[in-house]
């Protein structure tokens, strides 16, 4: 499952919370230093500093990252030093309070990836199950130069603020990301108490199956349905996906639950024709067989990376008779085979 597409964003736009700013104040004055120069330098308004508007810009989150880097303590790495001073529900609001007042960690995960996009356009967020794991998987949409790295880490860091809710028990989170270490390992992991792999291909978080039925100390019921239905009409929740989405949606579920993935299976899911499906997503400038090969070359690649499934199971899971069809549609598609493209995860 995926959250909502992203929507061409300007980098000037005022769509991310003003908590980001909570924490850069709070890492300043820690610091010793004035806030005047942080919000000279990251342009804030008067209007942002007293919270009159409660969002800010790529380009303010950008020069704050920035900011904050440059005052930074050397040898520990940014995002540990950050951490501290990030509180355990943010972003706030609706979606801090649904993700917190949750029933365990599964339900957790399907509100922060549904709903994520809200609070962090920035990223386009999947959630997907591999052998059991749940695997939420972060794709940027936008370049913040070079801060982008930091940014990577504060957002993986920010599903890992569960941990604060529940007692994770061995073998602990594992966070994949596509840069090399800023700082020791053992810092990141010894602060998050997850297990941090570097340079890998795809930026990603990694519950264990055991992970997903743990509670959460902070569950409220009645609080989270009353969160859960306002997140979902003030949002752009699944409902306003477009066919395109919906479709890829379902069939990223289908497949990773071992289901058919047949145009007849996804229609009658959707409660519509085959023939109306297939001619609303040619209005959309897409066909179901487009979108099944990219869902399933996405998960290939997720398994590839993930396990140690030979490639023959790989190419049933994801749909194919023939192992060397499969190969064959893989390297048009990718460049490489699924061999080669294992080779160098």
């Amino acid at each position: 499952m995926r959250s909502a597409p992203e929507e061409s964003l300007s980098f000037h736009a005022k769509v991310f919370p003003i908590a980001l700013l909570d924490l850069a104040e709070n890492f300043y004055v820690r610091r010793k230093l004035s806030k005047t120069a942080l919000y000279s330098r990251c342009q804030i308004s008067p209007a942002q500093v007293l919270r009159e508007e409660s969002s800010i810009s790529g380009w303010q989150i950008r020069e704050i990252f920035r900011s904050c880097k440059d005052i930074a303590l050397p040898g520990t790495p940014l995002s540990v030093q950050l951490a501290d001073y990030i509180p355990i529900t943010a972003p706030g609001g609706m979606f801090g309070l649904a993700s917190f007042t949750a029933k365990d960690i599964r339900q957790a995960l399907e509100v922060m990836v549904d709903f994520s996009h809200t609070v962090m356009p920035a990223y386009r967020f999947e959630r997907l199950s591999v052998g059991g794991q749940c695997h939420i998987i972060l794709k940027p949409v936008m370049d913040f130069g070079d801060v982008q790295f930091f940014l990577d880490e504060a957002v993986c860091g920010y599903f890992l603020n569960l941990r604060h809710f529940t007692q994770f028990s061995d073998p602990p989170i594992q966070v994949h990301l596509s840069h090399a270490p800023l700082g020791e390992i053992a810092a990141y992991e010894d602060y998050f108490k997850a297990k941090h792999l570097f340079s890998q291909k795809t930026i990603k978080v990694i519950f264990e199956k055991h992970h997903l039925s743990q509670a959460l100390y902070t569950h409220n019921k009645a609080t989270f349905n009353e969160v859960y239905c306002n997140l979902k009409g003030t949002s752009n929740s699944i409902s306003k996906l477009s066919i395109s989405a919906k479709v890829k949606k379902n069939l990223q579920l289908r497949l990773a639950g071992g289901l058919s993935t047949n145009i007849c299976q996804i229609a009658e899911q959707m409660n519509i024709s085959e023939r109306t499906l297939a001619r609303r997503l040619h209005n959309e400038n897409s066909s179901f067989a487009e979108i099944k090969q990219q869902v399933s070359f996405d998960y290939a690649k997720l398994l590839l990376e993930s396990t140690e499934y030979p490639i023959c199971k790989i190419s049933h899971i994801c749909g194919y008779n023939s192992d060397s069809n499969f190969s064959r549609a893989f390297k048009t598609s990718t460049g490489q085979t699924p061999k080669q493209f294992r080779s160098r995860c």
